[in-house]
């Protein structure tokens, strides 16, 4: 994703706007890349190529292809670290949130995303349960981990979830 050549004609000039559109990341552009929220990310400490500025500049320049393909925006480990010390209080967690859901909407959902998605909707319930947890739990007393997914699928379709499919070419 990163260190390739940015090509002007793969550019989607409304893609910032799109982004800009929902409320919890109408701050993107302000933005000025100062790398606060690099620093301060934990996934950056493992993951060096993660860097969210870099994300932000992508958004900004309209690389929608490149960003919402891209397998960074689901590294987050959702701490608001980046949030709390960004000096241009751009809510990055939340930008991210959106181009998750811009991404699962266009098909760019890692697979093992889309699975859980689709477990939920079936089950309401986000890991499939073995019949050997069911069988334990049973004989400890405990509530059985039966789920009912149409709460979950009702919600989804909502939000605009609705069904997801991962790309083929993922």
């Amino acid at each position: 994703m990163y260190g390739q050549p940015i090509r002007v004609s793969e550019l989607d000039t409304n893609f910032k706007h799109e982004v800009m559109a929902h409320e919890a990341a109408h701050d993107i552009t302000a933005c000025f890349s100062c790398g606060t929220c690099t620093v301060g990310c934990p996934i950056h400490e493992a993951y060096p190529e993660y860097d969210p500025r870099k994300l932000a500049r992508m958004v900004n320049l309209g690389m929608r292809e490149r960003v919402l393909s891209s397998s960074y925006i689901w590294y987050c480990a959702t701490c608001h670290t980046c949030e709390l010390r960004c000096p241009q209080n751009v809510k990055f967690f939340s930008v991210l949130n959106v181009l998750k859901n811009m991404a699962a909407k266009e098909g760019y959902a890692p697979p093992s995303w889309v699975n859980q998605t689709q477990q939920v909707m079936k089950t309401g319930i986000v890991f499939a349960t073995e019949e050997a947890w069911v069988e334990r739990r049973e004989e400890l007393s405990l509530c059985p981990l039966k789920g009912d997914g149409e709460e979950a699928a009702k919600l989804m379709r909502l939000t605009g979830v609705g069904e997801i499919q991962p790309r083929a070419q993922l």
